[in-house]
């Protein structure tokens, strides 16, 4: 159906700016999420049992941030013959890690000097709950040991697994662009049902750690499978691009009613209490159906990619990194100065606001900068370190 596509020649190279900005969406899913955690429960009820759900999936939008992930920094080793490892890590650490410091420095500020109000909210009281020690804040830094990683920013989690899985995708890459992409695709549904298994034997068994340590080490395998799915499709993305090329406009409009279902229900808790053998986190499989078709409709659905590439909501893609990381520490000071004062709809466009605010100030002052200099560190003219070569399979292994 080409009136309804918006088809590029297969091998020309671009950027997918409408893909910022699916991320910039999908982050302020996120913000109205978190606000969404402090609201009376007859309005949460409203949100989460009807198709305004979709405002407040935040879950949903890390499943689609590692699929954003996989697919983008799989593009430009496409048409390359080896990966170049250092300069992959340099960058990635200037791109996320950096700007986390910074976003951990602002959070840790905002938890010393703003003193926090107990609460009758648990969720509330799971960030800004423990004193500030450096011992915390350096577990925050390195990553390292069983720690709240949402003392002081209820949105730092994602960030612990992306580096992780930072670390390791040159060789997911590898694997997607050489083997076999059914193999693939079992070996990522393999690493998902087994991290639950793995955990219950190191932490019930062999005794290695607690429960909650293994389980969170072991997530890593299950979100290291969104990575893998993504990765394979940008390999394949040409194929799926002439499949969506043959639909008729029926089919379009249940392949859209059916992904959006699947991505903001997949994981309701209405359905996950059917199946209480099922481990929680296994229904994100729904969710990452869903998101798949979400990111394939924002590259080939034309009325979608006009939307995505419109100038205010582009403008949110470019800085959806920065909003992600700050708006946690914004909602948590408006939570303890301002909450039980003001109207609680005032407070939503005072978070929103001052959000919006913080943001362009954080990606000015530190996202920019730092993607600059990620840049800058790794250009051919510059000499790179550790420069580690990874062979991959040219397009004749696809």
């Amino acid at each position: 159906m080409p009136d309804e596509t918006n088809q590029r020649p297969e091998r020309e190279s671009r950027r997918f700016y409408e893909l910022d900005s699916l991320r910039g969406v999908a982050a302020l899913t996120v913000v109205l999420h978190h606000f969404s955690r402090i609201c009376p429960d007859n309005v949460t009820h409203l949100l989460i049992r009807t198709p305004l759900r979709i405002l407040i999936a935040g879950h949903q939008a890390v499943i689609l941030f590692f699929f954003l992930s996989g697919f983008v920094l799989t593009l430009p080793y496409q048409k390359k013959n080896r990966l170049n490892y250092g300069p992959f890590l340099l960058k990635r650490i200037c791109r996320i890690y950096l700007p986390y410091l910074g976003a951990l420095a602002l959070a840790v500020v905002f938890d010393r000097y703003l003193p926090a109000k107990p609460s009758d909210n648990y969720w509330i009281n799971s960030t800004w709950s423990e004193p500030v020690t450096s011992h915390l804040v350096m577990q925050h830094v390195l990553f390292l040991g069983n720690y709240n990683w949402s003392q002081f920013n209820t949105a730092f989690w994602s960030l612990v697994y992306e580096m992780r899985i930072s670390l390791i995708f040159p060789l997911i890459a590898v694997a997607v662009l050489r083997l076999r992409s059914i193999w693939l695709i079992l070996t990522a549904a393999a690493l998902s049902a087994a991290c639950f298994p793995l955990a219950n034997l190191s932490s019930n068994i062999v005794h290695l750690c607690t429960h909650e340590t293994a389980i969170n080490t072991m997530l890593t395998l299950h979100y290291a499978a969104f990575f893998i799915i993504g990765s394979l499709l940008a390999k394949h993305l040409p194929a799926v691009n002439r499949w969506y090329a043959r639909l008729t406009l029926s089919q379009v409009t249940i392949a859209a009613l059916v992904s959006l279902s699947l991505y903001c229900f997949g994981n309701a808790s209405s359905l996950v209490q059917r199946f209480p053998t099922i481990p929680q986190d296994m229904f994100d499989w729904l969710v990452a159906v869903g998101a798949v078709m979400l990111i394939v409709f924002a590259i080939n659905n034309r009325l979608f990619h006009r939307f995505l590439t419109s100038r205010s909501v582009h403008y949110l893609g470019e800085r959806s990194y920065s909003l992600y990381l700050i708006h946690g520490t914004i909602l948590f000071a408006l939570i303890h100065t301002l909450m039980g004062r003001v109207r609680l709809d005032l407070l939503l466009l005072l978070y929103l606001a001052m959000t919006l605010m913080v943001t362009e100030i954080f990606y000015r002052l530190i996202e920019r900068p730092t993607m600059q200099l990620g840049r800058r560190l790794t250009a051919p003219a510059r000499p790179q370190i550790s420069t580690t070569l990874l062979p991959v399979a040219s397009d004749s292994h696809k």
